[in-house]
């Protein structure tokens, strides 16, 4: 079966990044990884990704700088931003934040709907 949506996570912590891969893979969604916002991008620019899952403090370009970057390429994309540090997910925007440790059935459901809203 197809996947029907293609999902970005991108987080500096290749655990973190293993983890939330195989959490959205298990149900179907395609999954494509990236280790930092820069890579993201590019990859933005190359594939059709339905929705972005992102660490919020990375090096470089953290994740609030690339969901502005993001949505300024794809404006119907869905956001789920993950962090570690509430606080800094005060300037998140365009999405969803969840705080790590992140449960798979929480991301799941955030995720199912992320997707629904159109």
């Amino acid at each position: 079966m197809a996947a029907l949506y293609t999902a970005l996570v991108v987080d500096d912590d290749p655990l973190v990044l293993d983890v939330v891969a195989r959490i959205l893979a298990d149900p179907g969604y395609s999954v494509v990884t990236a280790r930092d916002g820069y890579e993201a991008i590019r990859i933005l620019a190359e594939r059709h990704i339905d929705l972005l899952i992102t660490d919020v403090k990375m090096p470089g370009l953290d994740g609030t700088q690339l969901g502005v970057q993001a949505k300024l390429m794809r404006p119907r994309l869905h956001i789920v931003y993950i962090t570690g540090f509430a606080d800094a997910a005060r300037g998140a925007q365009h999405g969803k934040v969840l705080e790590k440790p992140v449960r798979a059935a929480e991301l799941i459901r955030t995720v199912q709907q992320e997707l629904a809203r159109k």
